[in-house]
């Protein structure tokens, strides 16, 4: 008898390989798939502006990236500066800082976008905050007074178009790159549970149309993985909101099954064995035992051909007494 409704995404027109970048951007639900990759030593450049919910902002960040062209928005908060174009991670006592800072990842992110193989986007919310006086969708309001912005709804409409420019001008700087879109299953209640699903709608409206448009955009679905596929609410954390850890490994075995050939699919199996071994605790680590146990580990990390170990390698060397 079948109890549940279990989602098999199959397998992506393409995969992704181990000496190619991955660039990821959107909510923090990009953060979970990025911290996932650089556990396996993917080249990565992850959420480089910081965490970012909306299309538009995102589509305007990767926009800046692709075209260097940085116009300052910034605001500050008691001695801290900021800027409405990205998450609050990037700050800086000074104006002039921030201006640096801000132009060393914009520059980062350009030549990733640029050698990248994939972008991994994720949107998390349709619901957007226009700052009245420029007239701008904000990425982060950084705790100013709301007079100063106006809530507002997306539209389908509206995404695909900011889309379409970036996709025309992401495609100049690197033909050959894909993308994944996903949405965040992550819940955004403070605008109620109906207006939270009205705001994934969008998205997932929107993200359809994006693909079906665009031979070389993809969807992973995250989201009806999470809500449909595991249909329960101990698979979210305790604030009920966000996916739990049991519920992230669940989803991130159906995007690696997705996205991964077989070869690197027993690579990953191989590696988070060999992290296993690295997280012993011996109770006495100069036992005769445990040395021998450093040896055997050393030995494994030197069979792994798939990419480079010599961090692990070197650094168990020097826990063991006759190396």
């Amino acid at each position: 008898m079948q109890t549940r409704t279990e989602i098999s995404p199959g397998k992506a027109p393409f995969t992704i390989q181990h000496n190619r970048t991955i660039v990821t951007i959107g909510s923090c639900f990009a953060d979970m798939i990025a911290d996932r990759l650089q556990s396996y030593k993917f080249d990565l450049v992850a959420n480089a502006f910081g965490t970012t919910f909306n299309p538009i902002s995102i589509f305007q960040l990767l926009s800046l990236s692709i075209e260097k062209k940085y116009n300052p928005f910034p605001t500050s908060l008691a001695e801290v500066w900021y800027d409405h174009q990205f998450h609050s991670e990037v700050s800086a006592l000074s104006e002039t800082a921030l201006h640096e800072i801000s132009n060393e990842r914009i520059a980062r992110m350009h030549k990733a976008l640029a050698r990248a193989s994939t972008l991994v986007i994720t949107l998390g919310t349709a619901w957007v905050y226009r700052h009245v006086q420029s007239d701008t969708i904000v990425n982060n309001c950084h705790k100013q007074s709301g007079h100063h912005f106006k809530k507002e709804l997306l539209s389908v409409k509206q995404i695909l178009e900011e889309f379409e420019t970036l996709y025309i001008s992401l495609k100049k700087l690197n033909p050959d790159i894909k993308i994944i879109f996903t949405v965040s299953p992550v819940r955004h209640i403070k605008d109620t549970l109906q207006l939270n699903s009205v705001s994934k709608a969008i998205l997932i409206s929107a993200v359809h149309y994006m693909c079906e448009q665009h031979d070389d955009c993809h969807y992973f679905p995250a989201y009806e993985i999470q809500l449909d596929d595991l249909r329960d609410y101990r698979y979210y954390a305790e604030d009920m909101l966000h996916p739990s850890k049991q519920a992230e490994t669940y989803i991130w075995k159906k995007l690696a099954h997705w996205i991964f050939n077989r070869e690197m699919l027993e690579a990953m199996e191989e590696w988070d064995q060999l992290q296993k071994m690295l997280q012993h605790k011996p109770f006495h680590p100069s036992s005769s035992s445990h040395q021998q146990f450093l040896k055997q580990t050393i030995h494994r990390f030197e069979e792994f051909t798939y990419w480079n170990t010599t961090q692990e390698i070197n650094s168990l060397k020097t826990l063991c007494s006759s190396i």
